[in-house]
């Protein structure tokens, strides 16, 4: 029963979202830097080829990784442009680095969450989840995990132990933290974006998407942004609750990424590409 559930997920997955096929195109040389692209400006492309890119995260020297959720690797992009495929992991999802630059990388179809060393070495950090998707850090170092299929919440501890912190969301997939300890969470189904407080309640913080994806990122001066990927858009979400498009035009936008300089950057399903986020 485990398995047919998680088989229908990814079905639902691919199918709602637009999977895509590894492309051709090769990605443009030099780090990333500033585009012009705005809500009202037609998007330009940093990097393409990418394999339904789900997870983002870069490391404090610039190097980028991208998780294929389609293709089964996650990818490293380094400053001067040159990728190469880091690791192979089954339909990898959410991605967080850890302070000793170890990649973690959610197990979509494995239910298992890797920690992989800057070297490549890959293992285990924590498993029995229910298709992972996004992940993130908290301010006390334990790592938050969305589990899509039960609709929770999980905290991971730096030694592995794995603990629940809220359940009864609507298809979790993206999970931030803001400096104020409040846990926000971009819901799948309903369009909705839920905030936890630092007492453990759940509420609406914002419910003016069209479609939630699993990009959420707390970015320059601790401004929140997500994905609508139905509306092809990335929002900027205010502090009532309000979400206005900063970026649109764009096929499915599911990834969300901040680097060290507090650059906001997006990667698509229907064109594999990477984009930066006008500020």
């Amino acid at each position: 029963m485990n398995f047919v559930r998680r088989l229908l997920g990814v079905i639902l997955l691919a199918a709602t979202v637009g999977c895509t096929g590894e492309t051709s195109r090769t990605p443009r040389t030099g780090a990333p830097s500033p585009g012009s692209s705005s809500a009202g400006a037609a998007p330009v492309a940093i990097h393409t080829g990418f394999s339904a890119p789900t997870g983002l995260a870069f490391a404090p020297d610039g190097t980028l990784y991208v998780s294929n959720w389609s293709g089964g690797t996650v990818e490293r992009v380094t400053p001067d442009g040159a990728r190469s495929t880091f690791a192979e992991v089954s339909s990898p999802a959410g991605l967080a680095l850890d302070t000793e630059g170890n990649l973690y990388v959610a197990s979509y179809s494995g239910d298992t969450v890797y920690r992989i060393s800057p070297a490549g070495r890959r293992q285990e950090f924590a498993t029995g989840f229910h298709t992972p998707a996004g992940i993130s850090f908290d301010s006390r170092g334990n790592l938050l995990v969305c589990n899509r299929a039960s609709d929770e919440i999980m905290r991971v501890a730096p030694d592995g132990t794995v603990s629940r912190v809220t359940g009864g969301l609507s298809t979790p997939v993206g999970v931030a933290e803001d400096a104020q300890g409040t846990i926000f969470v971009a819901n799948y189904d309903g369009g909705i974006l839920s905030r936890i407080g630092r007492d453990g309640r759940v509420s609406t913080h914002s419910d003016d998407f069209d479609g939630l994806g699993v990009g959420l990122v707390i970015g320059r001066d601790g401004r929140l942004f997500a994905t609508d990927r139905a509306a092809g858009a990335i929002k900027r979400v205010e502090p009532d609750g309000s979400a206005v498009a900063v970026m649109s035009g764009l096929g499915s936008p599911v990834a969300l990424g901040v680097n060290a300089a507090g650059a906001v950057y997006t990667a698509t399903w229907d064109d594999g590409a990477l984009y930066q986020v006008p500020a």
